[in-house]
C-alpha cells in the first residue's frame, strides 16, 4: 500500500554491482533519494559503520528515515509498499498480490542459486535443492515471460524491474541460455525510461570509479 509518508532515502551504491537494481527501482518509483556512491575496493563495506547497517557488508543498501534495509527483495517490497503507485504494487488484498510476491522472491530464492549451479557446475539433486534445478528454473522463467506482456499479464509491476534486471544480467554474462522469449522480455523492460535514467547514473559512477586495470 502506498502512503503519504515523505521519503528520506539514501542508496548506498557501488557501480558494476547488484546495487544497480535498487537504483533502477528508485528511478522507476520516481521518489527523491541521495546517492551514496563509492568504490568497493576502498574498503567501506568492511567498516564498523557500514557493518552496523548491513552486517554482510554488501550492496544494495537503502536507508530510509534512518532505517537500513538490505536484500534486494526486501528493498523492493519496502519501498514499493510505501512509495509505489497502486498499479505497480498490488495491495495486500489485491488478487495479484500472491503472484507479485512469488516473483519478488523467485529471483533470490530460485534464479540466483540456479545461476551458481550453472556457472560452477554444482551437482545437486533437484529433490534436495530449494531452487530445484537450473533446467526447471529456466522452463518456468521462459514460460512466464512468453508473449508481449509482463509477469502479471498486461500489468507492469515492480516485480518486472527485479526479475527483468536478472534476466538482462543473466543473458549478458551467460548465466542464462540465449532464448528469444527472454531476449524479448529484456528488451521490453529495459525500454522503460527509468532504466535509461538508472543506466546513465551507473555509467557516470563507473567513470568516477573505473574498474581495475587488467
Amino acid at each position: 500500500m502506498s502512503t503519504d509518508r515523505k521519503p528520506d532515502i539514501a542508496l548506498h551504491f557501488a557501480p558494476r554491482t547488484r546495487s544497480f537494481v535498487a537504483l533502477w527501482l528508485l528511478e522507476e518509483l520516481g521518489v527523491p533519494y541521495t546517492l551514496e556512491s563509492f568504490d568497493l575496493r576502498g574498503g567501506r563495506p568492511t567498516t564498523p559503520e557500514f557493518r552496523a547497517l548491513n552486517p554482510l557488508g554488501k550492496v544494495p543498501l537503502v536507508v530510509d528515515h534512518g532505517r537500513p534495509i538490505s536484500e534486494t527483495g526486501a528493498i523492493a517490497l519496502y519501498l514499493g509498499d510505501l512509495y509505489g503507485a497502486p498499479e505497480a504494487v498490488p495491495a495486500a488484498d489485491d488478487p495479484d498480490r500472491p503472484a507479485y510476491l512469488r516473483w519478488m522472491f523467485f529471483v533470490g530464492n530460485v534464479m540466483e542459486p540456479s545461476f551458481c549451479q550453472k556457472m560452477f557446475g554444482w551437482e545437486v539433486a533437484p529433490s534436495t535443492a530449494g531452487w530445484g534445478s537450473y533446467a526447471r528454473m529456466f522452463e518456468v522463467l521462459t514460460s512466464a515471460v512468453d508473449g508481449d506482456g509482463w509477469l502479471l499479464g498486461e500489468r507492469f509491476t515492480l516485480a518486472d524491474v527485479i526479475l527483468g534486471n536478472y534476466v538482462r544480467f543473466g543473458l549478458q554474462f551467460g548465466m542464462l541460455d540465449a532464448d528469444p522469449r527472454l531476449e524479448r522480455y529484456a528488451a521490453r523492460v529495459t525500454a522503460r525510461p527509468s532504466f535509461a535514467r538508472a543506466m546513465a547514473i551507473e555509467e557516470r559512477e563507473s567513470a568516477r570509479f573505473p574498474p581495475a586495470a587488467a
